[in-house]
């Protein structure tokens, strides 16, 4: 088949972040199917802007479209995203002319300002249309009090949402809960699949010798843990939605209690400054700046214990699917993670221990807890992971479109896409 990944912030090799559709391409044309990745050639996850047209990355096709350059104004952005659909739209002919006409033209939403060009072009080319969503649009923005409800913008999206889910031939979403709210919002019965993120067969293999990496944040965490030191990691984004003043809390609570228990948090965002405010004087608090993908994965194999936080809040009732929780998976020894019981559905094999949100105290007994517990052994971390690889989530991603492939994957891993796996994982109120 031919498919075209249509995602304005695609990362991959030497991209930026969200690698996810360069490894579903990956694990796609290695089934034999010819993959193109849309993105935009210029935004502010990109490293440095791509030039517009094709490109091959490390065995993926890709083709960046010619989007306006911004700085941090919000408006900038704005622009920059209303102008993906535009440019799609021009450019379809061209893609089609290197890359063939798609059997299925997948929009995943980032943003959801293309998804009606993107289903105007599967419409002309004769293609299936599906739409894979990441955040609900504009329940996310709304339920984190970013932007109020009544603002034009989020009634504009909500009504581009509800045409996504009517539009849609199939919706593929990372959230294993949020199929009645897409239900309510007009998506038609039987097009749900929950496919939640996941990892690389490359990271796999890499996991099986990570602990030859080298780097001198991994020997500063090898160093404290010589003193005698307990390491605890936060890998990830800096922001509001990312609960990290619980953190910092729960390390300040520990500072006094358990003065062995060390915090490196590693990344960047914008509540980084204000973080770093909060934990000024803590001995037991180090922030270290954002480095590559494999620099964290042996940093997180080097510590004792990695840690995740999530608000409470209604939105998560729809679940979660964080990058971080894959790799802290098969990289860490144990992972904690604050969040309701409700958002870690069909994820709780990953995490050692789950407590309450907004939480300091349940947060620290938690990783006490945590800590007396046995590492899990690489082997066990891998066996999990496996079962998240994106070799395997490929083929559950095509579903009926490769009906056998399916049906092997959910046979060998346990687990249907659409049904969450037990709960493993302790639990800490």
């Amino acid at each position: 088949m031919n498919i075209w990944l249509v995602h304005p912030f695609a990362g991959g090799p030497g991209l930026g972040r969200h690698w996810r559709p360069f490894w579903l391409a990956d694990a796609w044309g290695k089934m034999g199917h010819r993959v193109v990745v849309v993105s935009a050639g210029f935004h502010h996850l990109h490293r440095e802007p791509r030039t517009p047209g094709p490109h091959h990355i490390e065995g993926v096709d890709f083709w960046f479209l010619d989007t306006p350059r911004y700085s941090k104004g919000s408006l900038g952005r704005l622009w920059n995203n209303l102008s993906f659909g535009l440019r799609l739209k021009s450019k379809s002919g061209a893609i089609a002319k290197q890359f063939g006409a798609p059997d299925i033209l997948i929009a995943s939403s980032p943003h959801l300002f293309f998804v009606a060009a993107a289903r105007d072009i599967a419409r002309r080319l004769g293609a299936k249309f599906w739409v894979e969503i990441r955040d609900l649009w504009p329940e996310s923005i709304v339920a984190l009090g970013m932007t109020p409800a009544w603002h034009p913008l989020m009634k504009l999206l909500g009504w581009k949402e509800r045409s996504a889910y009517r539009s849609a031939d199939r919706v593929i979403c990372l959230l294993a809960g949020a199929e009645a709210y897409m239900r309510s919002r007009g998506l038609p019965a039987g097009r749900f699949s929950w496919i939640p993120n996941g990892v690389s067969e490359g990271e796999i293999q890499r996991a099986l010798t990570i602990g030859q990496l080298d780097h001198p944040l991994i020997a500063r965490i090898k160093d404290l843990k010589q003193e005698g030191a307990r390491v605890i990691l936060y890998a990830g984004g800096m922001g509001p939605p990312n609960a990290m003043e619980v953190i910092i809390d729960a390390a300040a609570q520990l500072g006094q209690s358990n003065p062995e228990i060390r915090f490196v948090l590693i990344g960047s965002g914008t509540s980084r400054d204000e973080l770093a405010r909060r934990a000024a004087g803590f001995r037991n608090v180090e922030f270290k700046d954002e480095v590559d993908r494999s620099i964290v994965h042996g940093m997180l194999n080097a510590s004792d214990c990695a840690v995740v936080s999530f608000h409470k809040n209604a939105l998560y009732d729809h679940g979660i699917s964080p990058n971080k929780l894959f790799d802290y998976c098969l990289f860490a020894p144990r992972i904690v993670i604050a969040c309701e019981e409700k958002a870690l559905a069909g994820l709780e094999d990953l995490v050692t221990v789950r407590c309450a949100p907004d939480d300091p105290a349940a947060l620290a007994s938690s990783l006490v807890s945590a800590l007396k517990e046995q590492e899990r052994p690489p082997g066990d971390r891998i066996a999990i992971a496996r079962s998240y690889s994106y070799s395997r989530l490929a083929v559950r991603y095509l579903g009926h479109e490769n009906d056998s492939g399916a049906a092997a994957a959910e046979s060998e891993d346990g687990r249907s896409a659409q049904s969450p796996a037990k709960h493993n994982a302790k639990q800490r109120q």
